[in-house]
């Protein structure tokens, strides 16, 4: 699908052996985006060239990205999860009804897949090691200018001017970063924001 500055992404699909009831693999052969880490290796004596060979991490540091990605997006909804409860709260314990609309946004769903292999020179063996480590997203609708960064996770400030379609939702998401942070006793919030509208599909913790 394309490549980014940390991750390649794939095109794939997930069928579960026990499938949850909704969400990501609660289906056979669902569509989902393969992520996986890489390094970039240069040529030897080349390190400025543009010309780079994608290098894949070992098990043990690739497993360990990737988990450390997962955690934050756990947290990451927890913490989105978090705002609408005050939000929620506030529009019920109001007089009168909100004169605005209320963005509704997510995170995508999103797990690990680990590959194992088991060592043919030991047949009566049960013991598997991972040889390889995924992150899987679910599949969003869109295209490449539909996705947006909302907020850089150096600056609190929206990254779009206020005369820009979105800069409203960039204000609602700084908004969650200010509640986030006062809830937690100013122990974290979300940053980085990026992504479509209605769906977030990266973010960062700031703690």
């Amino acid at each position: 699908i394309g490549i980014g500055g940390f991750k390649t992404a794939h095109a794939g699909w997930l069928t579960l052996m026990s499938p949850p009831t909704s969400g990501l693999g609660s289906r056979a052969r669902h569509d989902v985006v393969v992520k996986r880490p890489f390094e970039k290796v240069y040529p030897k004596g080349m390190p400025a060239s543009l010309d780079f060979k994608i290098g894949r991490f070992a098990p043990k540091d690739e497993s360990a990205k990737l988990f450390r990605e997962a955690n934050v997006l756990y947290w990451a909804k927890a913490l989105l999860g978090l705002v609408y409860d005050v939000i929620d709260c506030a529009v019920a314990a109001a007089s009168e009804p909100v004169p605005f609309v209320i963005p509704r946004v997510c995170f995508v769903e999103a797990g690990l897949a680990l590959s194992y292999y088991q060592d043919s020179s030991k047949p009566a063996s049960k013991v598997a090691s991972a040889c390889a480590c995924f992150l899987l997203e679910e599949v969003i609708d869109g295209r490449d200018n539909d996705f947006v960064k909302y907020i850089h996770n150096m600056d609190p400030n929206p990254l779009l001017d206020p005369d820009e379609s979105g800069y409203d939702f960039a204000l609602f998401l700084a908004f969650t970063q200010h509640v986030q942070y006062v809830k937690t006793g100013g122990l974290v919030f979300i940053s980085d924001y990026q992504g479509m509208y209605f769906t977030l599909l990266h973010c960062a913790s700031a703690f």
